[in-house]
């Protein structure tokens, strides 16, 4: 009972400090703020955690944990380009997903943080991503709408796309924005420019994304 006690302690704690870190920043948040706002002492937090510095870095490991859950691909049904379209939109919520935001400018923010945190993020992202858009890729490619040549490259434009356009601009545009900016189906975006970049040789000059639309 004393073990669980403690672990649902710990959890409190990061769960705390991780508010308080990507409210304010690595160096105005206080260890005294975060035990104060966990209703524990600051000598608690320093007997689990050495420094500030030990407990940031386990608020990151604890966020991808929790990421990794994010990104568990998803069963998806139907026409190759609606499974492409579903998987697309899936890893487009995970760019955009408030805690992927925050490991990403928390190590921005703080950088004498490991570059292998922004690393594993990425792969763990990617990873999910691949195991939901290559079977689609592939099925696209065996319906004559994608060349099945560069399915690689595709599968590459269409993560950078998403990425570029949900986390970049997320952060950095819209973040000094002074009005919201319409939302932008970028999913579905993505999948027409990749479709237009690698259009399969065989059939005629057609749009194959307007086209495996209408049949859908």
């Amino acid at each position: 009972m004393e073990d669980l006690m403690r672990s649902q302690q710990i959890e409190n704690i990061l769960e705390v400090a991780g508010d308080l870190f990507f409210e304010f920043g690595f160096v105005n948040t206080k260890v005294s703020d975060i035990a104060a706002r966990s209703e524990i002492s600051t000598a608690s937090i320093y007997k689990a955690f050495r420094s500030k510095e030990t407990l940031y870095c386990a608020v990151l490991v604890h966020g991808i944990d929790k990421l990794k859950l994010l990104t568990r691909p998803l069963a998806v049904e139907g026409d190759r380009v609606s499974q492409l379209l579903k998987a697309s939109d899936h890893y487009q919520k995970l760019c955009a997903a408030a805690l992927f935001r925050d490991l990403i400018r928390a190590p921005l923010e703080h950088n004498t943080i490991p570059i292998s945190f922004w690393r594993s993020i990425c792969r763990q992202l990617r990873s999910a991503l691949e195991q939901m858009s290559m079977p689609a890729l592939k099925a696209c490619a065996t319906g004559g709408l994608l060349d099945p040549h560069p399915i690689k490259e595709a599968f590459r434009l269409l993560s950078a796309y998403i990425e570029h356009q949900t986390i970049w601009s997320g952060l950095f545009i819209r973040a000094t924005a002074r009005k919201s900016a319409e939302k932008v189906h970028i999913a579905d975006e993505a999948v027409r420019i990749v479709l237009a970049a690698y259009p399969s040789k065989v059939g005629g000059a057609f749009d194959p994304y307007d086209a495996a639309l209408q049949s859908a």
